[in-house]
């Protein structure tokens, strides 16, 4: 792993570093999974309008970055929900991303690792997420940190 990690929430100064790299994930994916295709690919600026909006609501919506540097590496894009189930708040982990030089380094574990303690300390009472069924890697990585595997489909649809 590259020397001098950190993992930090993200803030405003953060927005080109976040808009390339999440386009370069979205792309990724849309190479990977056909499905995805169907979403319209975002314009630079219309990610920036997106990564603003969801930084104006850091009680639902909280992004953290990875950086080595001081360059921004990767990023985590959360969401909080209320889980009756659970009795208490809930951390989604929506999008884990690192750019592909710094890929199979430790960083996704370092930043998967940061959540679960950020988690613990704020109070939520469970963490979950997704991932695509073709994504060996990542459920390595969830596996190793302890999540386990529950049989849900996720249903989308496009409007």
């Amino acid at each position: 792993m590259p020397e001098g990690i950190i993992i930090r929430e993200c803030n405003a100064k953060d927005e080109y570093a976040f808009v390339k790299l999440n386009l370069a994930f979205m792309q990724d994916v849309m190479d990977e999974n056909p499905y995805w295709t169907a979403l319209k690919m975002p314009t630079e600026e219309e990610m920036a309008v997106v990564f603003r909006e969801a930084l104006s609501m850091p009680d639902k919506i909280l992004i953290f970055v990875a950086e080595a540097d001081g360059e921004v590496i990767g990023y985590a894009n959360t969401w909080t929900v209320f889980s009756i189930w659970s009795g208490g708040k809930a951390l989604t982990i929506d999008d884990l991303y690192v750019a592909s030089s710094y890929r199979r380094s430790g960083i996704g574990e370092k930043i998967m690792e940061y959540l679960i303690s950020f988690a613990e300390q704020k109070g939520y009472r469970r963490i979950q997420l997704h991932a695509e069924l073709s994504n060996e890697k990542a459920h390595n990585l969830y596996r190793k940190l302890g999540f386990s595997e529950e049989e849900m489909l996720f249903f989308l649809r496009r409007i």
